[in-house]
């Protein structure tokens, strides 16, 4: 489910988990069922599934699992669609391919709404997005005139556009931006096309093509010509990712490295490329099956079970101060030891005493022969207590500026200190 349907159901799915339980408790599965349950998933593998030299893999591996009796001792409808799962993605690789046991979500959406009631329901999904700004969760400016924006979710335009213009706007006189999606699991194309817009001229790009294998069509994804407010043509990107990363979100990230209007910053990405639809395979399970591909323009392929490689591979928790650091250094022309002692301060005061070291160790290795930058360093080492390099640094410092107080003083407190 794309993360954004999910803030829409958020309220209801714990009554559902907990009536799922009682009927999972109440069920027990029988040969015959599971059988016809494989045999469905079978044919929309075979039918729908993006890649057909897979999708026979799977339905080879799910046979040979019949015969051999391998669910026969599974009676729990939940287990049972946590095994196949399992089973289909030790084969695929796929992280988007679901078994799932969930009939209630099944006879919810069986109902038959007027457009009074749907209207209604789109207000409520728009009303909870709108609490958690449609992923716009943080926007601001940072020392040094580098933009930051914590982006949760890929939410539909239709919903997202003003916070999504809003955010763009703030940031677009600054001198790079860094766009964090640590912790988001995707949504849809449409938000990744309008933020992408943002970053190409008037001349639409195209973005990815789509292959639909059962229809045999492809569509494809273009950034818009013009959108409301001013463009981020030319100023570095930087995109941060984890391992958790996915989905649409990889599809923003990937689609951007590889026109080289993006620095990708952080941890290989989940894997998740295509496009996944959920079918009812009967009244009690559901089946979420990929089968339209992504495919780049400039590489013909995708992020499919790969992930996407970044280009400042690094942790999750140190991917933001690297391509903050990045990100000064290509900007910055003037004073740029002082830019980066104040960012250095700035985590000192916000007790991010590791990133101010990254960030003080920066500004030595640019500026060995400054003292003050030996001080900086060593004030956020005996901020951590490592006396060792504290005093390194500060005898550095006096070795520079054989005048500065400040490291005499330290000098002498830290060779006191037992």
């Amino acid at each position: 489910m794309k993360t954004y349907f999910k803030i829409m159901f958020f309220m209801l799915s714990f009554a559902f988990m907990q009536n799922g339980i009682a009927q999972d408790k109440q069920s027990i599965l029988t040969t015959n069922e599971k059988n016809a349950i494989v045999s469905l998933i079978q044919t929309h593998l075979n039918t729908s599934y993006i890649d057909l030299g897979i999708s026979n893999k799977m339905i080879t591996e799910l046979g040979k699992n019949i015969k051999s009796k391998k669910y026969e001792a599974i009676k729990s409808p939940s287990e049972f669609s946590q095994a196949l799962t399992e089973d289909l993605q030790r084969i695929s690789n796929d992280s988007h391919l679901k078994v799932r046991f969930e009939p209630k979500r099944i006879a919810q959406n069986k109902r038959v709404i007027s457009d009074e009631m749907q209207s209604e329901k789109e207000k409520r999904m728009a009303m909870k997005m709108a609490e958690i700004n449609f992923g716009f969760t943080e926007t601001k400016i940072l020392d040094g005139n580098i933009g930051y924006l914590n982006l949760r979710l890929f939410a539909d335009i239709k919903y997202a556009e003003e916070a999504a213009t809003a955010s763009m706007n703030f940031l677009s006189n600054t001198n790079a931006i860094i766009i964090d999606l640590r912790t988001n699991g995707g949504g849809v194309p449409s938000m990744m096309q309008l933020l992408s817009s943002y970053f190409f001229d008037e001349t639409p790009v195209l973005l990815s093509d789509f292959y639909e294998r059962k229809t045999n069509t492809k569509t494809q994804l273009y950034t818009f010509a013009n959108v409301d407010g001013n463009k981020s043509v030319n100023k570095p990107i930087y995109i941060l990712t984890s391992k958790h990363t996915f989905s649409a979100a990889e599809a923003f990230t990937y689609t951007l490295k590889h026109l080289d209007r993006a620095t990708v910053v952080g941890e290989v990405t989940k894997g998740g490329a295509n496009r996944t639809k959920r079918i009812n395979l009967n009244d009690d399970f559901t089946i979420s099956v990929p089968y339209i591909k992504s495919i780049h323009p400039i590489t013909k392929t995708n992020w499919e079970g790969k992930g996407v490689q970044p280009n400042i591979e690094t942790s999750e928790k140190d991917a933001f101060v690297n391509a903050y650091i990045d990100a000064i250094n290509k900007t910055v022309k003037r004073k740029k030891n002082n830019v980066l002692n104040k960012i250095g301060y700035t985590f000192l005061k916000e007790k991010s005493v590791d990133n101010a070291i990254i960030v003080f160790k920066e500004n030595v290795k640019i500026f060995p022969n400054d003292a003050n930058t030996w001080d900086s360093l060593g004030e956020a080492y005996a901020m951590k207590r490592d006396k060792e390099n504290a005093l390194k640094c500060y005898t550095k410092a006096l070795e520079l500026d054989p005048n500065s107080e400040s490291a005499k003083a330290m000098i002498l407190k830290l060779e006191n200190i037992k």
